[in-house]
This record gives structure tokens, sequence and C-alpha cells, in this order.
């Protein structure tokens, strides 16, 4: 199992490296992805057993994570950003809530290729209270159709939040000396 694992991950990354501007490897991405997550966890958050935990810890640990009680409502998670020409870049703030009943931690972000930067809020979120994630895409050297994907990793169920950015860079029709 873990080398299954371990050869989607790879696969993964290799995709998430060359996942900029190609619709249909970002279509194998997200498949891949899903079926990552379902190898890893079983459609059941599942934890690592550290050996100095006792088996009551440990299964309280398990418990607190299926019932995970703070829960993201975004405003959306896809931004259109249209056409651009080529070198320009899109700053976009992907807004959300904590509709849930603890405080919300958003434990890490990340983007599906180096021309999109994500920062996110670093303090827990109450539950009401809201938070937002910016994210920076850099079209320099990118042309056509682009849908960069912003994995966010939180305190939630589900564990990852998938936002989009989508648009089409232009490439100047005269030529760079």
């Amino acid at each position: 199992m873990k080398t299954k694992i371990t050869l989607f991950s790879a696969l993964l990354a290799t995709m998430l490296l060359s996942a900029c501007g190609n619709a249909e490897m970002e279509k194998r991405m997200a498949n891949l992805e899903r079926r990552v997550n379902q190898l890893e966890n079983g459609g059941i958050a599942r934890e690592t057993v550290m050996p100095t935990s006792s088996p009551t810890q440990s299964a309280q640990s398990i418990e607190t994570n299926l019932t995970a009680n703070a829960k993201f409502e975004w405003d959306n998670t896809v931004y259109n950003f249209g056409n651009i020409n080529q070198g320009e870049v899109v700053n976009y703030t992907f807004k959300f809530k904590n509709v849930g009943t603890e405080d919300l931690k958003i434990q890490s972000t990340s983007a599906s290729c180096g021309c999109t930067v994500p920062n996110h809020t670093k303090t827990p979120i109450p539950p009401g209270g809201s938070g937002e994630i910016v994210v920076r895409f850099d079209s320099k050297g990118k042309s056509g159709q682009q849908s960069p994907v912003i994995t966010v990793v939180a305190n939630t169920a589900p564990k990852q939040t998938r936002l989009s950015l989508r648009g089409f860079v232009q490439v100047n029709a005269v030529p760079q000396p």
C-alpha cells in the first residue's frame, strides 16, 4: 500500500511541476489528487501513532480528527481573471468565514506551480470570524489558458480544500528584441 501511495505521490509531484497552462493535465492532476487522498485516508481521517502515546490518547486524537468542528464558508473558490497580457501579475483575495464551532487553523497553503504564490491568515480564526488567502499569479513566460490550483490544508473536514484561478494569457503580437 505504501508503495502505491509513494508512486502516486511521485507522479503527482511530477505533474504539479508541469501543471500550469494545460487543461487536460489539470484534469488528470485533480483525479490523481483525489485518488491519493482516497488511498491515504480511505475516506477516514487517520493519524500516525507515535510510540510514546498511549492507545487511549491515540483513539482520542483520531476521534477529534473525525469530528472536525471548524468549517470554511467561502465567498467563492474559483476566480476568473479573464484575458491578460503576458507578464502581467494578477492578485486576488479569497475570503472565507469560519461557520464551525471551534477555531479554524490553516496549516498550509500551496500552489500547483511556481507562477502562483498563496499567503494565508496565520492566526486561528474563531467561530464566526473571517480570514483570507491572498494569491499572486505571475504570467511571465506563460501563454494560453491558465488554471493554477491552490491547496489549503486546515483542521476542517475534509482536511484539504482547493481554490482555482482561471484565465487566458495573451502573448504580445510585437516580437521582443
